[in-house]
């Protein structure tokens, strides 16, 4: 790669479109600002995102295996009982296991370092590989407009909440990588690109280095002076990291348990990413790619072993590998991780031994087991109730996930992450924060902090609570899917009682939330017509 596809690719142009914000009144030099000074993103928590490109097939990755109705749908394919590996009451793929140092993910779901989440999705699935990614990756479904163009990732428009005035004012280490050749979706905004992306660290070096001009930026309200600064701010943000990741590389490769690591092109991405967070690089967010989950034919032999089978075990091999590099090297308790696909596979096998596009499918999330909880979450799929196009209905938006992170790992508040997303989303709690002293603004009621009544009710009904301090809160009706019902109030309130008054036209059971600052409130109740 020439230093003139380098700073194309640092430089945010994708789909013919640049994503250059408007640099018309510049200093004279970027300014630098350390990581854990950037409001809401102090601490040292990482996210490793792990992408399963082609649409993972979640039931032969956790597998219904007494499930009749699966062996019916999939008599070449499916695993029977006495093939997968059962871990308390669900079925794994064997290949999540097999070959691998301490019995991989098996061990890891059995020690509460592992949580699966059944039935992840979204409303009006999209069938295109690119399109679905697209609205994973940004965090926004259009749903039946297809029109609709997703220019910015979820984790891009936070960060530039965070960055007012960035590309001159950056963080001196970068916020997001990508192991991977392009910068995805995932980290663009409206401001340019809040990460980079790299395979081979002295590669990177060797290609950021001398890049700031000798000149400074310009003053004016031109056109030429718009772009021109925009070019000296992505080659000195190009400079400044290329040696941060250098140094960081260059310590930490000697420090982590290399030794450990398949060949496999996953493991060895997540062995640069050990050596990175080992060193001291101060990144929050580590992507990744494993493709070719796209399982139209010879998914799986008659032995169970093929395509499928390997891919889910260099994934599982990887994962495990590095969360025990993690734990001897140090910073095992710094680390969540996550698998997404853009959808699943239809529930029936087609007549090439493998499955087409479907929609909803499952979820890998590791991590410590002090700050995962690990297990099961949500119910088995029901293979005897599909949605109109025969697929699995999801029981949980992915939106639901990725608003626990940004509460949980960098510390957003609801109406941020209502920015960020368009709409607010109640969290499954399959994570613990790792900050301590969080600020309790409510008093107990009869030992709750939050309580609806009546309840059972009629659709009519309030949401109770006590402040005893003054705070900014948020009062949301959520459904069981966690998706937003209703916003009761958001606003300032003085420290008193309150009773906020909804009302619902359906019947159900829906979660009444109260969030306050760092803190969020919950109270579950059932509405009778």
């Amino acid at each position: 790669m020439d230093r003139r596809k380098f700073i194309g690719i640092s430089a945010a142009t994708t789909a013919g479109v640049l994503l250059a914000p408007k640099l018309l009144k510049a200093k004279n030099d970027i300014s630098l600002i350390p990581n854990d000074k950037i409001q809401a993103l102090e601490g040292d928590n990482v996210l490793i995102i792990i992408e399963l490109f082609g649409g993972n097939d979640g039931l032969n990755t956790i597998i219904p295996a007494e499930d009749s109705e699966y062996h019916n749908l999939r008599k070449n394919i499916g695993f029977p009982d006495t093939v997968a590996i059962k871990v308390n009451d669900i079925y794994m793929n064997p290949a999540l296991v097999e070959g691998i140092t301490n019995e991989g993910l098996k061990r890891m779901f059995e020690d509460g370092r592992l949580a699966i989440i059944e039935g992840i999705g979204y409303d009006s699935p999209n069938m295109s590989h690119f399109r679905s990614e697209d609205i994973w990756l940004s965090g926004i479904n259009p749903k039946t407009n297809n029109n609709v163009r997703l220019l910015e990732g979820w984790l891009g428009r936070y960060f530039a909440l965070k960055l007012p005035n960035f590309p001159l004012e950056i963080p001196e280490h970068p916020l997001s990588i990508a192991i991977d050749g392009t910068i995805p979706l995932l980290f663009k905004s409206d401001k340019g690109h809040m990460g980079i992306a790299l395979t081979d660290p002295d590669e990177f070096y060797e290609l950021g280095k001398g890049l700031t001009p000798l000149d400074s930026m310009l003053t004016g309200s031109d056109y030429y002076t718009e772009e021109y600064n925009f070019v000296h701010a992505i080659a000195r943000q190009s400079e400044v990291y290329s040696a941060a990741v250098k140094n960081a590389f260059d310590t930490g490769k000697n420090l982590i348990q290399g030794n450990v690591y398949s060949p496999n092109t996953l493991s060895q991405k997540l062995k640069l990413v050990a050596s990175l967070i080992a060193g001291g690089l101060k990144t929050k967010v580590y992507y990744m790619k494993i493709s070719n989950f796209d399982s139209h034919a010879q998914q799986a032999n008659s032995d169970f072993s093929g395509q499928h089978f390997t891919l889910l075990n260099d994934t599982a091999r990887a994962i495990t590998e590095f969360m025990e590099d993690a734990a001897i090297t140090g910073f095992s308790e710094r680390v969540t991780g996550m698998t997404i696909s853009e959808f699943g596979r239809r529930t029936y096998e087609n007549g090439s031994r493998g499955t087409d596009h479907g929609a909803a499918s499952m979820q890998f999330i590791w991590g410590n087991d002090r700050f995962v909880n690990g297990g099961y979450w949500n119910n088995h799929p029901n293979l005897s109730d599909l949605d109109i196009n025969g697929n699995v209905k999801y029981q949980t938006d992915y939106r639901v996930i990725y608003s626990e992170i940004l509460e949980k790992r960098f510390y957003a508040a609801t109406d941020e992450i209502t920015q960020v997303f368009g709409e607010s989303f109640l969290p499954l709690n399959v994570l613990e924060k790792r900050t301590s002293g969080v600020e309790d603004y409510l008093k107990p009621l009869f030992g709750d902090f939050v309580r609806s009544y009546p309840n059972p009710g009629s659709g009519s009904g309030v949401i109770a609570f006590e402040m005893y301090k003054q705070g900014k809160a948020i009062v949301n009706v959520y459904n069981l899917n966690g998706k937003e019902e209703q916003t009761l109030h958001s606003g300032y309130l003085q420290p008193g009682y309150y009773e906020i008054p909804f009302r619902i036209n359906k019947s159900g059971t829906f979660i009444g939330s109260v969030s306050i600052g760092r803190r969020r409130y919950t109270t579950k109740f059932v509405v009778i017509k």
